[in-house]
């Protein structure tokens, strides 16, 4: 069974708008635990996560049209190198929370 065309892309855009709610989630635990802990660099942490969330949403939606735009043109949809970029980014936040979470 075949998809109609469209169908990935929107896939594709939907995980990453989860990853941008996770990143904002993220965000939130590095603030409350900023304030609870009184950590300085828990703040810029929760300052970082909140600013990427915003970009990958930002992003992601940008992808999701430039891509619609291409299969319409039936041309290849070939956007590796900002995921791997923002892919870098998202585990580099999310190993300083899960370091935040355990000191």
């Amino acid at each position: 069974m075949t998809e109609p065309p469209g169908v990935q892309n929107e896939r594709t855009s939907l995980a990453w708008v989860r990853t941008a709610l996770g990143l904002a989630a993220c965000a939130l635990l590095a603030g409350r635990l900023a304030i609870v802990r009184d950590e300085a660099w828990a703040v810029g942490a929760a300052l970082a996560s909140a600013l990427l969330a915003v970009g990958v949403v930002g992003w992601s939606h940008a992808r999701y049209l430039r891509a619609a735009r291409r299969l319409e043109e039936r041309r290849s949809v070939d956007f590796a190198v900002p995921a791997l970029v923002l892919t870098v980014a998202v585990g580099t936040v999310g190993g300083l929370a899960l370091l935040l979470i355990l000191l």
